[in-house]
């Protein structure tokens, strides 16, 4: 199989959706799953299958069993196609909506591997999952000028005829928003996207035909030090969160920094100076770009943030606020790792 460079003349760059905050109101709309993973244009014929990036990457090469999937739809096609999809990574867990969850940390270890027998091992032990939401051309016919329902309709006869196997799927639609949603919330998802059924395709466009409807999931943290602001930043860089494990020790389990604006810094900023300390308050303290600042372990805060990772740690934190009504010792990671399955909201800041 050849692997040709890729240039934005000979593939069209992705559709992108924009932030929204609510389900729209009224018809024409369709929901589907937003996946955590990496956006691709799929290019497939007889002959060669490329994977092509939001930035023009080409990521054939990590991703085998994909290629092979994909491989063996352009033999059964006959014929060139172009597909919008998303790599993911397919959670070990099942749970309700399963094969719409994904995790984003597995499959950032695999997008810039280069060992090849590394890559080979990962393609079969923690697969990925190619998920396609749209068609873009069908041998000699560019779909972009279509609206989404007929796009959507020759994207499902495309495979029509492919076995269902997990490591490529169509993506699922539904017409009803706030079911959709409410699956989102209790499987876990990342959220949904909102598409105008009668939108075309506009590469490279950020449009609000397509709405993207984030869930963030919120729960309450230590704050176990600061760092030392950069740049033109004020007062403070970022906070230091920590939960208690089950010998109550405080675990370290990322910076936050997002949230604030300049009053909040300088507010933060006094509380804390007032318990500053010399020891770190963590059981392993964290190693810092910037000099850190250790506190007592006596401020909680409310933080909303995009996923819990296996390994503990936060995945774009945002600052809510401090919850002087909590005791910083009933702050637990196994109370964080419930709340992780817990209720979510629709995040209003963008992605």
């Amino acid at each position: 199989m050849a692997i040709v460079s890729v240039t934005r003349a000979t593939l069209p760059e992705p559709m992108y959706a924009t932030l929204g905050h609510a389900i729209p109101r009224g018809g024409g709309w369709t929901y589907e799953p937003k996946y955590d993973g990496m956006r691709v244009v799929a290019d497939i014929s007889a002959r060669r299958v490329r994977l092509v990036t939001r930035n023009g990457k080409e990521k054939q090469p990590q991703f085998p069993e994909v290629v092979a999937a994909l491989r063996s739809l352009g033999s059964r096609i006959g014929h060139r196609v172009v597909l919008d999809g998303e790599i993911v990574a397919r959670r070990r867990r099942s749970r309700a909506g399963a094969p719409a969850a994904s995790e984003f940390q597995p499959l950032q270890a695999r997008m810039h591997l280069k060992d090849t027998r590394e890559i080979a091992r990962l393609s079969v032990e923690a697969p990925a999952t190619l998920v396609v939401f749209d068609a873009l051309r069908d041998g000699r016919a560019t779909l972009t000028s279509w609206p989404w329902r007929e796009r959507r309709a020759r994207l499902e006869s495309l495979f029509a005829d492919a076995p269902d196997e997990p490591t490529l799927r169509i993506g699922e639609t539904s017409a009803r928003g706030a079911t959709m949603l409410a699956r989102a919330r209790r499987a876990g998802w990342e959220g949904i996207i909102a598409k105008r059924t009668e939108a075309l395709y506009q590469p490279g466009a950020r449009s609000d035909d397509w709405l993207k409807l984030k869930l963030q999931f919120r729960a309450e943290f230590v704050v176990g030090g600061f760092t030392e602001p950069r740049n033109s930043r004020p007062y403070l860089g970022a906070l230091l969160l920590g939960a208690h494990d089950v010998s109550g020790r405080l675990v370290y389990v990322g910076h936050m920094g997002g949230g604030f604006d300049r009053e909040g810094l300088r507010t933060m900023r006094d509380r804390l100076d007032k318990i500053e300390r010399k020891a770190s308050p963590f059981a392993v303290a964290p190693r810092t770009n910037e000099p850190a600042h250790w506190v007592a372990p006596k401020v909680v805060v409310e933080v909303k943030f995009a996923e819990w990772t296996s390994d503990g740690r936060l995945r774009q934190p945002i600052y809510l606020g401090v919850r002087d009504d909590k005791a910083a010792r009933d702050v637990t990671i196994e109370g964080v790792s419930m709340q992780r399955w817990g209720t979510g909201e629709i995040a209003n800041d963008a992605a």
